[in-house]
């Protein structure tokens, strides 16, 4: 009875081992790309098949000294195998020490252009730039270094242009990549032009490529603040500072004042509204007004309203939204002294973005509104003008 079991124990034993040498034989085959390889990983099959053969056949014999006859092809398997098993089980613990066997993707390699072009040799830094670039066509960051070369350090705007253009014509474009090669090509036309038109039409391509997205919505941003850009620009360019002639000796004269005269709201307010009809999408002149309304001439309605429509663009960030949401709630604490619509502001932050920082900040905020309402404030009103057309808001008389 006991040889029959043995000889069960047996068969059971084999019909785990086969299976499992035969997995693990032929994920050895796929691994290897090299036919010399494969091939030689066969000859080790098939030798190894014969082996077990003959080590079944020697087992069969009625001999005491069949284990010294055994001994001859296990050992013979064992040189064959053993190293191969070896790097198999060392292998998941060697890898926490040398990384493992898995393949590094292979990446662009631009420190070699950024040494010449420290050095001063741009042309040297553009060639190696493109010896990446045949490697990785179309690489964002190698073409935005290769035209950051052209016209920051060869001051040649035109091969620059000529680069950021042809990077654009490739089919997988994302807005990113896009958007930060023409907001770049922007800033040298700008500095190196100069040409403000050049420059808005670079902007323009981002709205006109990514309509809706965030890429389109910060260019028309900057298209919204480009003349006041350039305006600065020109004031720094040709301003003069000139120092007060010397005074007689012994003469005491008192600084002038430094004060400076607020601006008028209602020439403030009005620069706003025309620059909102320019530029629908300017949030910042937008939250100037928002502000301005509420500060200067008690219109919480007017100020809510602005801020509603920032609230309200769909390519905002959400925390920009959170901010203006916030901001309303603290308008509508300071000058409408109302505890519940600030609380129901507050609350839309936690709904619009639950599980969030911002929610949690929100949530926060919500135990302290009363006692913002405490604090506040009262100043005085002043009127509005005829501009309050608002784009799109309804007039009214104060």
């Amino acid at each position: 009875m006991a040889p029959l079991f043995a000889n069960i124990a047996d068969v059971v034993s084999w019909m785990i081992v086969i299976p499992v040498l035969g997995f693990l034989a032929y994920r050895r085959y796929a691994q290897s790309d090299d036919r010399h390889d494969r091939l030689m990983l066969v000859i080790k099959w098939i030798v190894s098949v014969l082996l077990v053969g003959l080590i079944l056949l020697i087992n069969l014999w009625h001999t005491p000294i069949k284990a010294l006859f055994i001994l001859i092809p296990a050992s013979i398997l064992g040189v064959m195998w053993v190293p191969a098993m070896v790097s198999l089980l060392s292998g998941p613990m060697g890898g926490l020490f040398d990384g493992g066997s898995a393949e590094v993707d292979p990446t662009p390699f631009y420190s070699l252009a950024e040494g010449k072009r420290r050095q001063g040799h741009y042309r040297e830094a553009i060639e190696e730039i493109e010896k990446q670039l045949e490697k990785f066509p179309n690489d964002p960051a190698g073409v935005l270094l290769r035209a950051t070369v052209e016209a920051e350090d060869l001051h040649d705007l035109a091969a620059a242009k000529a680069t950021v253009d042809q990077f654009l014509q490739q089919a997988e474009l994302t807005p990113h990549s896009a958007a930060a090669a023409l907001q770049a090509l922007a800033d040298w036309q700008l500095q190196f032009g100069p040409d403000p038109e050049a420059a808005r039409a670079s902007l323009q391509r981002i709205v006109q490529l990514f309509p809706g997205t965030q890429a389109a919505h910060a260019a028309e941003q900057r298209i919204a603040r480009l003349e006041g850009t350039v305006a600065t620009r020109d004031f720094r360019d040709h301003a003069k500072f000139e120092l007060p002639p010397p005074q007689p000796s012994g003469t005491l004269r008192l600084p002038p004042s430094l004060d400076v005269p607020e601006p008028d709201p209602h020439l403030l307010a009005a620069e706003y509204v025309k620059q909102l009809e320019l530029h629908t999408n300017d949030t910042g002149t937008r939250e100037k007004l928002a502000l301005l309304y509420a500060d200067k001439f008690r219109r919480l309605d007017l100020a809510a309203a602005q801020l509603e429509q920032l609230i309200s663009f769909p390519s905002e960030t959400p925390k920009h939204v959170a901010q203006w949401l916030n901001l309303l709630a603290t308008l509508q604490i300071r000058y409408g002294n109302d505890l519940t619509g600030a609380e129901k502001t507050v609350r839309r932050i936690i709904e619009k973005f639950p599980k969030t920082a911002m929610a949690n900040v929100a949530l926060a905020r919500l135990a302290s509104l009363q006692a913002e309402l405490k604090s506040g404030d009262k100043p005085a009103t002043k009127t509005l003008g005829t501009y309050e057309k608002d784009l799109g808001l309804k007039r009214s008389t104060v």
